[in-house]
C-alpha cells in the first residue's frame, strides 16, 4: 500500500484474481452462516426477520393477481420496500415457496455489493490493493453477512446505493445515476436522504467544480434527474395516498414515532454498533474523508448524513440497526482509503508496516464474525419457534373468517390468510392513532370484531391483565430474546367492553345524570363471591371520568360488601365513551365468610371525587344509588 496517490499499479495477479477469492471466501462465510443457523434449529431451514414472511405474503398476493394487499382483498402500503416485493413477486410466478429464492437472492445481492465495493474503492485510488482492502472488509464483516442471508431487502439496497454513488462519481447526473437512486428509493425509504444529498451535491457543482476530472452537473441534468427520479417514486406513492392519505408506506409512520426531536438513545446505539462492526474502519475515518472531501463529497455525506438522520426518524435501533447496516461498505471503503492515505503521507514507512496494518484492518471486523453466525442461528430460531409456530397453530385452530389482532404479522399471515388487525400499524394505518395506548386500542379492535388476540403480553399489559375480559388459550415460547418481540406470546380469547348488542338478565332503563343510562345486569352468588355484570349505554358524549360504585347493604342499611373502580377496572373509561357506545362492566365481588344467611340490597352508581355522585331518575334510587335487586345469602 506504499506508493503516490497519481500512480497505477501495472494489473498482475493481485488485481486480476484478488477479488475473485474475496467473493469465494464471502461465499465460503455465507456457507458456515447457513450451517451454524441450521445446526441451532435442528436442520431447519428459516429467516432471522418475521419481516421476510411479510414481503412472501405481499409477494404471493401480487404474483396471483390481487395487487398490493396483505389481508385478503384489502388493499395496503404496508411494504417498505416495494422493489423488493416486486423482485420477490417474480418469483411467485413460478413457485409459492419464497424461503430459498429469498435467501439466495440476499445472498447474491452481497456477493454483488463486495464486487461493488471492490469497483467503487478502485475508481477512487487506482489502487488495487486498496480496493481489495475494503472488499475484504465488507466479506468479513459480521452483521454484513447476517444481512446476506436475513431474506430482506438489505442488501438490494445496499448494492443500490453503491451503483448509485459509484455511477454518479464516474459520469454525474445522469440517466442511469437517476434511474439507479429511484430504485434505491423503492428498496428503502432511507433512499430519499442519498437523492437529497445527491441533488445538494449537484447544486454545489454547478457552481464550484471541486472534484478533479469529474463531470459538472448542469441545471438541465439537474431537473432531468428529478424529473426522473419523481416518475420511478410517483406509482407506489400515488397508490400510498390513496389508501392512507400519506405518499410514504405505513411501515414508516408505525416505526418513524417518537416523543422527542432527536433521539440520542439511536444514536449512540446506532454508533455502538458500527463500532463494533470494526473499529480501525472509525478511527481512520478522519483520514479518509480528508482524502475524499474533494474525490467524492457524496461519500462522506451519505455516510455522516443517514448516521445522524436516522435518529430524527426512529426512536430506537431496529433489528440490530439494519436501517444503517448499507453505510457498512461506505465505512469500510472511506476507512481503507484512509490507511492507505496515511500510508502516502509517511513515503518512509516500510512496507511491510503497512502490510500488517491491512491485516489488522481485517482483524477487527473478522472477530465478530463467529458471534453474528451464531446471532443468525438464535434469531432464525426464535423465530420458528414462534411467529412460525404460532402461524402454523392459528391456521389450524381459528377459523379462517376470524378477525385476530396479532403483534407479529408475517408469518401468521403467510402460512394462514385471514382478516387481521396488526396493533403495531404496520399493515393497519387505523391503529397508528392508538399505538400504545391498550385503553384506547380496545373501542377499535371490539369496534373490528376481534375476538382473538396473538400477542406478547408484556406489550399490551392493560389490554390482557384482567382475566374477566383475557382468557389465554395457547402458549409458545423460546428460550432467548435476541430478535423476538418477547419470548413468549400468547393467544388470547377476548370479551371485551363495548358490545354491539346486550342481553342483560334483568334489562333497566335508569338515567344517571344526563348521559349514561343503566341498560341492565347479571348477577349471582357463587363461592362466596357476587358475580355481578352492569350493562352501561351512554346516551351523549362523555367529558367526565367516573367511577363506579358497587354496594352491598344489609337490612340496617349498612355496607357489607363493595367496590369502587372505573369501568370495567378501567380498561372503559367514561370519558374515551361516544354517543350509542354499549358497556358490559364485569365485576366479581368478595363477600365476608361470616356473612349471616338473609336478604341484602344491591346498589350501583356513578361518581366522581371532585363532584359526588350522579343524580338518578327514571328508577328506584337511594341517595343517589340505583337499586339494583335483593340478593339472597344461604349458608
Amino acid at each position: 500500500m506504499h506508493g503516490k496517490s497519481s500512480a497505477v499499479l501495472v494489473p498482475n495477479w493481485g488485481s486480476r484474481w484478488g477479488i475473485w477469492l474475496v467473493l469465494l471466501l464471502a461465499a465460503l462465510l455465507l456457507g458456515y452462516y447457513l450451517q451454524v443457523s441450521l445446526s441451532m434449529t435442528g436442520g431447519q431451514l428459516g429467516v432471522p426477520l418475521d419481516d421476510a414472511w411479510i414481503h412472501y405474503q405481499y409477494a404471493r398476493n401480487l404474483s396471483q393477481g390481487d395487487g398490493f394487499t396483505y389481508a385478503p382483498g384489502v388493499p395496503t402500503a404496508g411494504s417498505t420496500s416495494p422493489a423488493w416485493t416486486l423482485l420477490l413477486a417474480g418469483v411467485g410466478l413460478f413457485t409459492t415457496d419464497f424461503l430459498v429464492p429469498s435467501l439466495v437472492l440476499s445472498a447474491l445481492f452481497f456477493l454483488l455489493t463486495i464486487w461493488l465495493t471492490y469497483g467503487f474503492t478502485l475508481e477512487l485510488t487506482q489502487r488495487w490493493e486498496v480496493a481489495l482492502l475494503a472488499a475484504a472488509g465488507v466479506a468479513l464483516t459480521g452483521r454484513l453477512l447476517w444481512a446476506g442471508l436475513s431474506a430482506m431487502e438489505v442488501t438490494l439496497f445496499t448494492s443500490l446505493t453503491l451503483g448509485a454513488v459509484w455511477l454518479y462519481q464516474r459520469r454525474g447526473l445522469g440517466v442511469g445515476t437517476a434511474v439507479l437512486l429511484g430504485l434505491a428509493s423503492q428498496a428503502r425509504p432511507e433512499g430519499h436522504v442519498l437523492f437529497a444529498l445527491v441533488m445538494l451535491d449537484a447544486v454545489f457543482s454547478t457552481r464550484w467544480q471541486y472534484r478533479p476530472n469529474q463531470p459538472i452537473a448542469t441545471w438541465r441534468a439537474i431537473i432531468l434527474a428529478v424529473a426522473i427520479y419523481g416518475l420511478i417514486q410517483l406509482p407506489y406513492a400515488l397508490f400510498s395516498l390513496s389508501v392512507t392519505g400519506k405518499p410514504l408506506p405505513n411501515t414508516f409512520y408505525a416505526k418513524s414515532r417518537t416523543t422527542t426531536l432527536y433521539s440520542w438513545r439511536t444514536l449512540r446505539e446506532t454508533w455502538g454498533y458500527h463500532w463494533r462492526d470494526n473499529l480501525a474502519s472509525l478511527l481512520l475515518l478522519p483520514f479518509g474523508l480528508v482524502f475524499l472531501w474533494r474525490r467524492s463529497r457524496i461519500t462522506a455525506a451519505w455516510l455522516l448524513g443517514l448516521l445522524l438522520i436516522i435518529p430524527v426518524i426512529v426512536p430506537f435501533v431496529w433489528h440490530h440497526g439494519r436501517y444503517t447496516l448499507p453505510l457498512l461498505p461506505f465505512q469500510l471503503i472511506v476507512g481503507a482509503v484512509g490507511l492507505w492515505w496515511l500510508v502516502q503521507k509517511m513515503p518512509r514507512l516500510p512496507r511491510p508496516i503497512g502490510a500488517v496494518v491491512g491485516v489488522l484492518f481485517l482483524l477487527a471486523g473478522a472477530w465478530r464474525v463467529p458471534a453474528w453466525a451464531e446471532m443468525l442461528g438464535y434469531n432464525t430460531r426464535e423465530i420458528q419457534e414462534i411467529d412460525v409456530a404460532l402461524g402454523g397453530w392459528l391456521a389450524a385452530h381459528i377459523p379462517a373468517d376470524e378477525t385476530i389482532g396479532i403483534d407479529d404479522i408475517g408469518a401468521v399471515m403467510f402460512l394462514g390468510p385471514r382478516p387481521i388487525v396488526d396493533l403495531n400499524g404496520l399493515v393497519s394505518p387505523e391503529v397508528w392513532p392508538v399505538i400504545g395506548q391498550d385503553v384506547a386500542a380496545m373501542r377499535l379492535l371490539a369496534a373490528s370484531d376481534v375476538r382473538y388476540l396473538a400477542i406478547f403480553p408484556g406489550w399490551h399489559p392493560l389490554l390482557v391483565g384482567d382475566p374477566q375480559i383475557a382468557r389465554p388459550i395457547q402458549r409458545f415460547s423460546t428460550n432467548t430474546q435476541t430478535i423476538i418481540g418477547g419470548q413468549e406470546v400468547v393467544v388470547y380469547e377476548m370479551t371485551w367492553p363495548y358490545r354491539r348488542v346486550i342481553e342483560p338478565q334483568v334489562t333497566t332503563s335508569v338515567m344517571l345524570g344526563d348521559g349514561i343510562r343503566l341498560r341492565g345486569f347479571d348477577a349471582q352468588v357463587a363461592d362466596s363471591q357476587l358475580g355481578l355484570t352492569v350493562y352501561w349505554e351512554s346516551v351523549t358524549a362523555v367529558s367526565a371520568s367516573y367511577k363506579a360504585f358497587i354496594h352491598l347493604l344489609d337490612g340496617a342499611g349498612n355496607i357489607v360488601a363493595q367496590v369502587d373502580r372505573p369501568p370495567v377496572n378501567g380498561l372503559a373509561p367514561t370519558d374515551l365513551w361516544q354517543p350509542g357506545d354499549l358497556v358490559r362492566d364485569p365485576y366479581q365481588i368478595a363477600l365476608p365468610p361470616d356473612l349471616p344467611v338473609g336478604a341484602y340490597e344491591l346498589r350501583v352508581g356513578l361518581y366522581t371525587d371532585e363532584n359526588g355522585r350522579l343524580p338518578i331518575s327514571g328508577g328506584p334510587a337511594v341517595d343517589n344509588a340505583v337499586v339494583l335487586t335483593s340478593v339472597e345469602i344461604e349458608n
